[in-house]
């Protein structure tokens, strides 16, 4: 196994940290500011992140076939990397820096065109990181420092508006004005640095097109089906504690806005801290069953940390939401090299490098996990009276419903996400075997 040099996957790890950072404020901090302080309807701002979801989920595939099939002076990828951080950079200004008496039709074409750009840089990143190595155990590597680009993205823009918070006070701009400032600041920095640091693995010269038959055998792949099952599953479970967060710590139990940025920073920050212990599993009991032991012990520490939290208790409420953020990271990246597994398998049953193309089936997936909560939940708190802007002006019992999503949704669904794991058929053993077929074929 030749492994890759340090600087590389720093590289090209760069373009997570926007990509997180983005993620972030869409699932916790934006459907909130734009019902609350933009006085925009709590239903009509959860239909609008749901609907807009569902329309950018199809452009996936389509940005998928399109990066297989790129051959420029410039590789494969870095055409897209440019045009997906243009983009970015003109959307985030709309979205990040939106007046109070804009319309549900603003937030809604802004919306549309910043999901594009985050689309373009999130299918190619993870297509990319495929192509890097061909090693069972170096994947997880690649996209170890794949996610650990995306956690420090999130801890950085949580850390920004706590720390100027403190040093400014009441003098400090709001949250998501230094969010978007930041995404500005770091777009074009990681942008450059992959291009120059990161190396594209080899494509093949030619790049069949695409046919129904060629449809048909990759989504009659079982294998990729479950896939796909898991990785919804593993992101309905955070989708549901994002789009949950702030209105269980700031409304239910009464932290203040900093004193929930700072729990939110030590649940990334020791996701981040806990990843060479999941790497260590990974490489010890396989990627599946390492990806389903997350998913357990993420369910049953969810709980138990919801029994401790207590703002008159900082530390221990810290203690606790540390432990249930270890197991965090792990399913998402896991999975991610998983795929690149089966891109191999792929390669070898049509002939094609359609990792392009996959990677987008799974970001489909992934974003269809946290689309579901916004779209479904927000709709149902407002209809038994749940009040965005203040929890004491919500009706009788309405919290009861925000504090048993919290604790019901996300271990009724991360202990299937399990069991469809541990049934993935992959191994070490079997990529050998596919590997050794693809060089006897000449295709590797």
């Amino acid at each position: 196994m030749t492994r890759l040099p340090t600087r590389t996957l720093a590289a090209y790890a760069g373009p997570g940290l926007p990509v997180a950072a983005l993620g972030l404020p869409l699932v916790i901090y934006l459907p909130p500011y734009y019902a609350g302080t933009l006085g925009l309807d709590l239903a009509a701002v959860g239909f609008v992140f749901f609907l807009v979801r569902m329309l950018d989920m199809p452009l996936d595939p389509l940005l998928g076939h399109f990066m297989d099939g790129t051959r420029s002076r410039w590789g494969r990828f870095r055409p897209w990397l440019v045009a997906g951080g243009l983009t970015l950079l003109v959307a985030t200004v709309a979205v990040f820096f939106a007046t109070p008496g804009i319309t549900v039709w603003y937030l809604f074409g802004w919306l549309m065109l910043l999901f594009a750009g985050h689309s373009m840089l999130n299918v190619l990143h993870m297509a990319w990181g495929a192509t890097l190595s061909g090693d069972y155990h170096e994947r997880s590597r690649v996209y170890g420092w794949w996610i650990g680009g995306h956690l420090v993205g999130l801890i950085a823009v949580l850390v920004l508006p706590a720390v100027l918070g403190q040093v400014m006070g009441a003098d400090a701009p709001r949250p998501v004005h230094l969010m978007g400032a930041f995404i500005l600041a770091i777009i074009p920095l990681t942008v450059i640095g992959a291009i120059v640091g990161a190396r594209e693995g080899a494509a093949q010269a030619e790049h069949p097109r695409i046919t129904w038959a060629d449809v048909r055998r990759l989504f009659s792949n079982r294998t990729l089906a479950m896939l796909l099952l898991a990785d919804v599953l593993v992101n309905l479970a955070p989708g549901v504690t994002g789009a949950l967060f702030e209105f269980v710590f700031v409304r239910l139990l009464d932290f203040t806005h900093a004193g929930a940025a700072v729990m939110l920073l030590i649940y990334f920050g020791s996701g981040l801290l806990a990843l060479p212990l999941w790497l260590h599993l990974a490489a010890r009991l396989g990627k599946q069953r390492a990806a389903a032991a997350a998913c357990v012990i993420g369910a049953a520490l969810h709980i138990a940390a919801f029994l401790v939290f207590d703002p008159a208790q900082a530390w221990l409420s810290y203690l606790a939401i540390g432990l249930a953020g270890t197991p965090y990271a792990a399913p998402g990246f896991l999975l991610r090299a998983m795929l690149a597994d089966v891109g191999d398998e792929e390669r070898l049953a049509g002939g094609a490098d359609r990792i392009g193309l996959l990677n987008a089936v799974l970001t489909t997936a992934m974003k269809l996990g946290y689309a579901l909560p916004v779209g479904i939940l927000f709709p149902i708190l407002a209809l038994v009276g749940f009040s965005a802007e203040a929890a004491a002006e919500s009706a009788p019992g309405a919290l009861l419903w925000v504090e048993g999503f919290w604790i019901v949704l996300p271990p009724v669904i991360l202990v299937p996400a399990a069991l469809v794991l541990v049934r993935l058929p992959l191994s070490a053993v079997r990529h050998a075997e596919v590997q050794a077929a693809l060089a006897r074929a000449g295709k590797n």
